[in-house]
């Protein structure tokens, strides 16, 4: 009778409590929709779900690692798409801060900052390429057939110099707005709200870069050859800390009010819908009835 290792074992339940973190920041952030879904709500909304889906995905891999092929296949690939994807949607909300930042008055086709950041992730195509081209997939011939996976210093030095290259030039930017705002930023009736959003994505992309370093510093050392579960676990502690994290920055109330001033163009008195619940409607008639007495 096989009896799971300790790695395993492990593997299991860190990707357990990965999933059900993932899973409670995505419903949060679902529940929390109350009308139409902004850009940088579905960015988050998308990350998030690329995150679980990652997340699920190496749960069930770790444990059918040892003697698969088509496991260990899928796990190398599980790594380079959907964590890749995750890393994408995560660049693209830290260009749509940027962008909310500088105080825009350009939508975001006709902005700069936002041709810049598409060209700083097209990169990354060639990036999944390299790590493709220099995978590694394999099933040990000898008992208990671990799998291994990863790719060589071609494929995975790369992938480390350009996401440190992204996340640190993504935080010089923050601090520079938080530390150095230009005039509009100081002089801006948000002008707490942007140290705020600024300090927090300080945080956030200093995160991202931590993260990726040790993940892929890992995979340098062993020189590309992860056992499986190893490299799952890894990746899905990474990505799924990073989305915890961004999910922290999002939450400040004052980023939320920031934010939805910018979407709404600066326009400040812009009616609001008034809704009266049932309970308070009950309350009022029982007030106007015990006033007739």
């Amino acid at each position: 009778m096989y009896t799971p290792d300790n790695y395993e074992i492990i593997s299991e339940i860190n990707s357990v409590t990965c999933v059900t973190a993932i899973s409670l920041i995505l419903g949060r952030k679902i529940a929390s929709v109350d009308g139409p879904i902004y850009y940088v709500r579905g960015l988050l909304i998308i990350m998030y779900s690329l995150t679980l889906a990652f997340d699920l995905i190496a749960c069930m891999l770790v444990s059918t690692n040892n003697g698969n092929y088509v496991s260990c296949m899928l796990g190398f690939f599980n790594c380079v798409i959907l964590y890749t994807s995750a890393k994408i949607a995560l660049y693209l909300y830290f260009v749509e801060k940027i962008y909310i930042l500088h105080i825009p008055k350009v939508i975001r086709l006709r902005s700069p900052i936002y041709w810049i950041g598409y060209a700083l992730l097209t990169p990354y195509i060639g990036l999944i390429v390299l790590m493709t081209l220099y995978r590694v997939t394999e099933v040990s011939n000898e008992s208990p057939y671990h799998c291994t996976i990863g790719f060589t210093l071609p494929g995975s030095i790369p992938i480390l110099c350009y996401d440190v290259l992204v996340t640190l030039s993504c935080a010089g930017i923050f601090i520079k707005c938080y530390a150095f705002p230009n005039i509009a930023q100081q002089t801006s009736h948000q002008a707490s709200s942007l140290k705020i959003m600024a300090k927090r994505n300080i945080i956030g992309s200093t995160a991202a870069c931590l993260t990726a370093t040790i993940n892929y510093a890992i995979m340098i050392a062993m020189d590309g050859r992860e056992r499986g579960l190893v490299a799952l676990s890894i990746s899905t502690l990474d990505i799924t800390i990073i989305s915890c994290v961004i999910h922290w920055v999002t939450a400040t109330t004052a980023e939320l009010q920031y934010v939805q001033n910018v979407l709404n163009k600066g326009n400040l008195d812009k009616p609001m819908k008034l809704e009266i619940k049932q309970h308070q409607e009950v309350v009022v008639l029982t007030e106007l009835t015990s006033n007739k007495f």
